[in-house]
């Protein structure tokens, strides 16, 4: 749908020569962002408007020569509006 907001986490684990390739197939989605990486694996922030999309990413890294496996650690939605709201600081939490 839409009018949701989907934030994922995932982790690729790969081949070391595949790091170049991977990072070359990030950044031509703006979807995807690597929010940390080693020599074998990363962890991924994947930020869609479907599920669909979301599982369509992992289908194509998947399919990226050097790619050893893609686990979705994280899913969570939010309705698009939401995530347009000002958000106060917590009250009473020492911030």
């Amino acid at each position: 749908m839409k009018d949701d907001h989907h934030i994922s986490s995932l982790v690729v684990l790969h081949r070391p020569d595949a790091a170049d390739r991977l990072k070359a197939f990030v950044d031509q989605y703006p979807a995807l962002d690597i929010a940390v990486r080693g020599d074998c694996r990363c962890v991924m922030v994947c930020e869609t408007d479907s599920q669909r999309a979301v599982m369509d990413l992992i289908d194509a890294l998947e399919a990226l020569p050097g790619i050893i496996n893609v686990s979705l650690i994280y899913h969570h939605v939010e309705p698009q509006a939401a995530m347009d709201e000002r958000v106060s600081p917590l009250q009473g939490a020492g911030i």
